[in-house]
């Protein structure tokens, strides 16, 4: 459920309801061509089941998976009608509101939905505003609802790291970003 997931345990008990989302309609054999990248290849067997899930709805669906070095450009072009993708939304900062700037604003650097909207924008721009810790998540679930409210952003799975250590190693970092697993104080 939603832009942030089960690591960031702050998020469930702040989540707002989507409204405005569309209604489902009889596609009638609407193409669709549907990308992913393979650097992850969990997108691109994401995507295979995707596209089995929509062409047994109707749609005829053209997939295109490439490494992300070919599909780039292709992405921020517009070529594809959806795209299988994944983002960390807390890796660069720790900020909740850092990666809705960059992804969902008419202004962001790395919009790959595209999504222009007068609301979430608004909405954005607050939690931007906003400096104490707990109402700044406040704001981004806020805007997160409003993000996925216009359907631009349709959250598939949220990955769940597994790390094994053995009883010998000490000293481990459990990083829920993923980014540190042994430190100067790991031993075994």
């Amino acid at each position: 459920r939603g832009l942030y997931g089960p690591a960031l345990a702050w998020a469930g008990g702040k989540r707002d309801e989507p409204a405005g989302q569309a209604e489902a309609t009889d596609p009638r054999g609407t193409r669709i061509t549907l990308a992913a990248y393979d650097d992850r290849p969990e997108l691109a067997e994401t995507a295979q089941v995707l596209q089995q899930q929509l062409e047994k709805a109707g749609f005829r669906v053209e997939l295109e998976v490439r490494t992300y070095a070919r599909l780039e450009s292709d992405l921020l072009a517009g070529k594809f009608d959806a795209v299988v993708a994944s983002r960390n939304m807390m890796l660069d900062t720790g900020d909740p509101v850092s990666v809705l700037v960059s992804d969902y604003t008419c202004d962001g650097g790395y919009n790959l939905s595209f999504l222009c909207d007068e609301k979430a924008d608004r909405l954005i721009a607050a939690a931007r505003a906003e400096t104490d810790p707990a109402k700044r998540q406040d704001a981004a679930m806020k805007a997160e609802a409003a993000i996925l409210g216009t359907d631009a952003e349709i959250p598939l799975v949220h990955l769940k790291a597994v790390t094994g250590v053995a009883a010998s190693v000490k000293g481990t970092v459990l990083d829920p970003y993923e980014r540190q697993f042994v430190s100067t104080g790991t031993r075994r």
